[in-house]
């Protein structure tokens, strides 16, 4: 397995995976028949929440030891692209919640 330093492509892929996550959000509450003004609410808090999470925001610890995770992307087989960082996804959270649903 191969790493590529990309900051430019993985921002891009960031931005996108952003959006991914929020809309699988965002459907499942609507699935349980939440008012609208709920499920934006709730879908912005959860995804924001779990972008910290992947973005090492909010390392958790595993018996003691930190833990941080580092987001990677793949396009093609063997190579793993990275930008030398923690990701940056919860930077997107808001405004990609604003594009969802329609603001």
């Amino acid at each position: 397995m191969k790493f590529q330093q990309d900051e430019n492509q993985y921002d891009e892929w960031q931005a996108y995976f952003s959006y991914e996550l929020l809309r699988a959000i965002k459907e499942r509450l609507e699935q349980a028949a939440l008012p609208s003004q709920q499920v934006r609410e709730l879908t912005t808090a959860i995804g924001f929440d779990l972008a910290c999470l992947i973005d090492a925001s909010a390392p958790f610890e595993v018996e003691g030891t930190t833990i941080t995770p580092v987001l990677t992307f793949s396009a093609e087989p063997d190579l793993l692209l990275h930008q030398g960082a923690p990701s940056d996804l919860h930077e997107y959270v808001h405004g990609n919640a604003d594009e969802l649903f329609g603001e």
